[in-house]
């Protein structure tokens, strides 16, 4: 968020901003943040302070459909082209690390976020989608990827085939940000924006009530980065995904995580037999880039011709739920992981092309290895960043997301 000089009470204003002092303070209240915070408190006497402008898990992290997939917005085969074979290797590999985490953290804790170990199917819509997939089969199953891959569609709804993914999950993603954060050591402050990260020998962290400083900052603002700090402006693209829920149906029907036409479209049953739908916005794809959080007809009105469409036994029943949230793109499909130049001690882990979910806790374990321990940002290094411009996020590996 930006900020006039007007709205800027200054600290040496009359009345000072409150001034506390964490050894880490954490901006954003997602997935990645409150993964932040639970993993700081794994590491002994840290005080650490979590920052969010809303409510925990207000943003993306809560306005998704819940998919933990292994996957990305690109198809194996074409990650491999994308990336090369080992980076394809490694992304995937470390969306299968996040997934045994979350595993963990179940195990610990108990599934108190509806924790679904149900699978995938990557659904073809086309005899071109089809191959697409069976070429991504052969290259994972030589990559030691555990698969299947289906010539006929599991669901008998007009599909040419599947991959199934068996270790994708599904889950709350409200509770689980949740459950994460009160897992954690630190002092949470919601509804306090942050206005200004400086930096004098410490990182300071404002907001308009008060400032925080501490030695290491870690930024997970996702796709709102832009707003916060200028470097990300040209290389950060927002836009935004849509979704919908139906009311409870009669019986259940499908028993995965569903990912079809590459991605652009994606539902599943949840376990009181409503159907989410998200998707349809490669049909409005300029209109759905930028800020602007709100359902637009056009996008539900294609959502609602999709159930017509693939279900029509569900035709008719009832929305509940309809929203939207927003993602971050970058050129390259991948995120955006580092420290930065300009503001020594603020790491920063951002835009995650729709998958945030899939990325997740491993993510979080990631940056908070980089900020306490110097470790490589690795395939995700920042250093590599140049423009997202609209064009290049729309033609990228068909960057689409759940």
């Amino acid at each position: 968020m930006t900020l006039p000089v007007w709205l800027d009470d200054a600290p040496d204003a009359n009345e000072p901003k409150m001034e506390e002092r964490f050894d880490v303070v954490i901006i954003g209240g997602g997935v990645i943040g409150a993964g932040c915070a639970y993993m700081l408190a794994q590491r002994h006497n840290l005080k650490v302070a979590l920052v969010e402008s809303g409510k925990l898990a207000h943003g993306s992290s809560g306005r998704n459909g819940g998919f933990v997939l292994r996957g990305i917005q690109s198809y194996y085969n074409n990650a491999v082209k994308l990336y090369g074979r080992q980076t394809a290797v490694q992304v995937f590999r470390f969306a299968e690390q996040n997934q045994a985490l979350i595993r963990q953290f179940v195990q610990k804790y108990g599934n108190c976020f509806e924790h679904e170990t149900c699978g995938s199917y990557l659904l073809a819509c086309s005899l071109e989608e089809l191959e697409e997939l069976a070429e991504s089969a052969d290259l994972m199953r030589d990559d030691g990827f555990e698969l299947e891959f289906l010539k006929e569609d599991p669901l008998e709804r007009d599909f040419y085939g599947a991959m199934v993914n068996p270790l994708d999950v599904g889950i709350n993603p409200v509770k689980f940000v949740r459950a994460l954060a009160s897992a954690s050591n630190a002092k949470i402050f919601e509804d306090e924006t942050v206005v200004r990260i400086d930096y004098d020998g410490h990182v300071s962290v404002q907001t308009a009530s008060r400032t925080l400083r501490c030695e290491r900052a870690l930024l997970a603002t996702n796709a709102y980065t832009p707003l916060l700090v200028s470097w990300f402006v040209d290389k950060i693209q927002p836009a935004r995904g849509q979704a919908l829920v139906t009311k409870p149906l009669r019986k259940r029907f499908v028993d995965r995580l569903c990912y079809a036409n590459y991605g652009w479209e994606y539902f599943r049953q949840l376990s009181d037999n409503r159907l989410l739908l998200g998707g349809c916005r490669q049909l409005f794809l300029n209109e759905e880039l930028g800020y602007a959080d709100m359902t637009t007809k056009p996008v539900q009105s294609a959502l609602q011709s999709y159930l017509k469409d693939r279900f029509p036994d569900v035709a008719g029943v009832p929305i509940d739920y309809r929203w939207s949230g927003l993602m971050g793109f970058t050129a390259d499909g991948l995120p955006l992981v580092g420290e930065l130049e300009k503001i020594p001690g603020l790491f920063f882990a951002v835009a995650f092309n729709g998958h945030g979910l899939g990325y997740g806790l491993n993510m979080s374990k990631l940056m908070v290895d980089m900020a306490m321990d110097g470790a490589s940002a690795g395939v995700f290094d920042s250093s590599r960043a140049t423009l997202a411009t609209a064009r290049s996020v729309t033609a990228v590996g068909q960057q689409k997301g759940p």
